[in-house]
């Protein structure tokens, strides 16, 4: 007897796919680390089954935010990483009789094939050119983490501050001598860039106004407040002169900031492309900002080199 048709009329509804929110993904690690991830577009369920290779290949993602990650997400090991353990020279899984590596994966690979490495081996002849157990001096570490970025891109050199304790100075301001990045596109607050701000038109890094638009502004901090956009007295963003102010930021004032949990902070201090004498004078001016005996370790690197740990007096 054959199959009956369904003659009611009804159509079974689609299958809605799962929207990704990416605000929401990632808040469990540092700002730097969480934007990095997010802006790649990888999925927590895609991260736990990438190699460490993967994720360092990843623009932003550095040693440090290597270990912090996988922290908090523990790799999946499958047939494919542990055939890879064995021809490194590494202790595998013995095979089960009967039981192939191939059989026994786990979950699946990440589909996106932009997130496959290819330069390990750059990687590691990277590594084997710094000496872990050696504090390096900032002029030593600058040629360094140039003589080992291994990126085709223009990369970005961040400095790594590790504050002694909690009681150490949380906010710092200072003036680079040199770019540190990109230049930051400062706005002072007004009843048009209020539309623009309503519009959802956020073209600016920084924010600053009088006290007087603060009433005004108050509507917008959940649009503000979470992209680190809302001015506030404290990041002297608020200010009864916000004109020179904005001059300041143009300049190259920076405001830097630890994590909000702990005494760490991460600091972007020139691109590798840069003079090797710029790269220097940046570092010694953030280092005599935040000052020496604050400081418990610093560790230079670039978006994808070794870290170097530095000498700090």
């Amino acid at each position: 007897m054959g199959k009956r048709k369904d003659t009611t009329g009804k159509v079974a509804p689609k299958k809605q796919k799962a929207m990704t929110i990416w605000e929401d993904l990632y808040t469990d690690l540092s700002p730097a680390v969480g934007t990095a991830l997010r802006e790649a577009r990888v999925k927590p369920e895609q991260l736990v089954n990438m190699t460490d290779g993967d994720i360092t290949a990843l623009e932003g993602i550095f040693e440090n935010g290597l270990e912090e990650i996988r922290s908090k997400y523990q790799p999946v090991l499958t047939g494919d990483s542990l055939t890879g353990d064995v021809a490194e020279g590494q202790v595998g899984t013995p095979e089960v009789e009967g039981v192939s590596r191939q059989e026994t994966t786990v979950g699946p690979r990440p589909a996106n094939k932009r997130h496959d490495f290819k330069n390990g081996k750059a990687i590691r002849a990277a590594k084997s050119q710094v000496d872990r157990t050696k504090l390096y001096s900032v002029a030593e570490a600058v040629v360094l983490v140039k003589k080992t970025n291994i990126t085709k891109f223009v990369g970005t050199l961040t400095l790594h501050l590790n504050l002694v304790d909690k009681e150490a100075p949380t906010r710092v301001e200072l003036t680079f001598p040199h770019m540190a990045g990109e230049a930051k596109r400062v706005a002072i607050v007004s009843d048009e860039l209020l539309k623009d701000i309503e519009a959802g038109k956020l073209e600016f890094d920084i924010l600053v106004t009088a006290p007087s638009f603060m009433p005004k502004l108050a509507k917008f901090a959940k649009v503000l407040g979470p992209k680190g956009l809302m001015p506030s007295p404290k990041a002297g963003t608020v200010t009864p002169d916000p004109e020179k102010k904005a001059q300041e930021f143009a300049g190259g004032k920076t405001i830097v900031k630890a994590e909000p949990k702990f005494p760490i902070m991460h600091v972007t201090v020139g691109k590798i492309n840069q003079a090797e004498a710029e790269l220097v004078a940046n570092i010694q001016t953030l280092l005599s900002a935040v000052k020496p005996k604050n400081i418990g370790k610093a560790v230079l690197a670039s978006t994808m080199s070794p870290g170097i740990k530095l000498q700090l007096n």
